[in-house]
């Protein structure tokens, strides 16, 4: 893991700040190898940091029950999500491509608005951008 990775996590809270050495290295020890290790698990699942956040409120390093359901509920509310946006994007694909074809075969000549070079979609498609991004 990168170590401007692990010094994000320990300022957003995920892992506590290691003893330090004589000489002010940092002294990380297997509690903080595991807790590094569950949030790369769960970062490549997909998980945000606010639900790992929580998810280690939950999980002390033995809590396996709790947190398996709890990981479980997420996993179906982001499935949801995703498959959501799929729907969503898949709509907007299909309005682009008929956009398109309408005005690769359009008028030569344009009005003042420019609407034959931007017409107004039928179907408005919300795609928000995340700006949460995998570290």
């Amino acid at each position: 893991m990168n170590v401007s990775t692990v010094r994000y996590y320990e300022r957003a809270g995920l892992v506590t700040d290691p003893d330090r050495s004589q000489a002010g290295y940092r002294l990380y020890n297997p509690g903080h190898e595991s807790r590094l290790l569950f949030i790369t698990r769960a970062r490549r699942l997909g998980l945000s940091l606010d639900q790992i956040a929580d998810l280690l409120g939950v999980w002390d390093g033995t809590n396996c029950a709790t947190t398996r359901s709890r990981v479980v509920d997420i996993l179906d509310t982001n499935l949801a999500d995703i498959t959501a946006r799929i729907s969503e994007l898949e709509t907007f694909v299909a309005e682009l491509r008929d956009t398109r074809d309408r005005l690769a075969t359009g008028p030569e000549t344009c009005g003042p608005d420019l609407g034959c070079c931007t017409p107004t979609l039928t179907t408005p498609v919300p795609v928000t951008l995340s700006p949460n991004r995998r570290p």
